[in-house]
């Protein structure tokens, strides 16, 4: 990306799901983002596997001092444009171009990097507005004060320190499995301050440049405390397209017991795509 960016880590972990035998190749490959606080194995447990088996070669790479990547001990010091040459590097070892599909800041990323690089499509699930999170903040601050506390944890501290059930309430829809939840927050890691400063104004994306030149797909969930249906209606309107929201889904769509409906329905766009 730009000159502005960290010099990359040595060792991106790449999560990578491919067609079974037997099952007819796709011609263009998904790659998938995941939010703040996650890592690429968020997209793991569901949505690689899932389509691999319709026939897509499926990459998740986890940002620079996420997850299964290096860069821990320098997190705060990388940036959104970090992690779009996070992508940008993933995107340039692919055969072609992909369809990016991310979620929350992962969207917010797939779109900075779509200011200078190619792609074959854009989904976003529960994305980061091309706008910020001011507005996703400020709404948090007044109607849920105490899981904008609990944020301000992660962020500051470590997430083993926020509360289990506030988090819950965050990412997931009333039903979900509090094992599953336990196990996947067990997963999260801290996030960057840098980057979620970027998002806070420091950084504005500007999509007139590429937003009528790929299809994009934009989903949101009705459960979604974080960023909740305005705001994906805000998404719609920056980048011309109708968004569409799942019932009784929470802000982690791919994680959520509704994730094959989501899963289905973006296969069913890709389909449309001609992807």
């Amino acid at each position: 990306m730009t000159d502005t960016a960290a010099e990359m880590p040595v060792g991106l972990e790449i999560l990578r799901a491919l067609p079974p035998e037997g099952v007819a190749p796709r011609p263009v490959p998904l790659v998938f983002l995941h939010g703040a606080f996650a890592g690429a194995w968020c997209w793991a447990e569901h949505f690689l596997p899932w389509f691999a088996s319709q026939g897509f070669a499926c990459y998740a790479p986890s940002f620079r001092g996420h997850a299964g990547s290096a860069g821990h001990e320098r997190l705060h010091s990388f940036g959104i444009e970090d992690y779009a040459a996070d992508l940008a590097s993933v995107i340039e070892d692919l055969p072609c171009p992909p369809v990016i599909i991310g979620h929350s800041m992962g969207g917010f990323v797939g779109m900075r990097y779509l200011e200078e690089g190619p792609a074959m499509g854009l989904v976003l699930l529960a994305s980061v507005p091309p706008t910020g999170l001011s507005g996703p903040a400020l709404s948090l601050a007044m109607w849920n004060p105490s899981l904008l506390g609990e944020i301000a944890l992660l962020q500051q501290m470590d997430p083993k320190w926020a509360s289990l059930d506030v988090m819950r309430g965050a990412l997931f829809s009333a039903e979900d499995d509090p094992e599953v939840l336990a196990r996947h927050f067990s997963q999260m890691d801290g996030e960057s301050r840098r980057a979620t400063m970027d998002m806070h104004g420091g950084m504005r994306l500007r999509p007139d440049g590429w937003k009528d030149k790929l299809p994009i797909q934009i989903l949101g969930a009705s459960n979604d405390t974080l960023i909740r249906k305005a705001f994906v209606r805000s998404t719609g309107r920056r980048l011309g397209r109708r968004p569409e929201f799942f019932e009784e889904t929470g802000h982690g769509m791919m994680l959520d017991r509704s994730w094959p409906k989501v899963a289905a329905r973006i296969a069913e766009w890709l389909a449309a795509q001609g992807f």
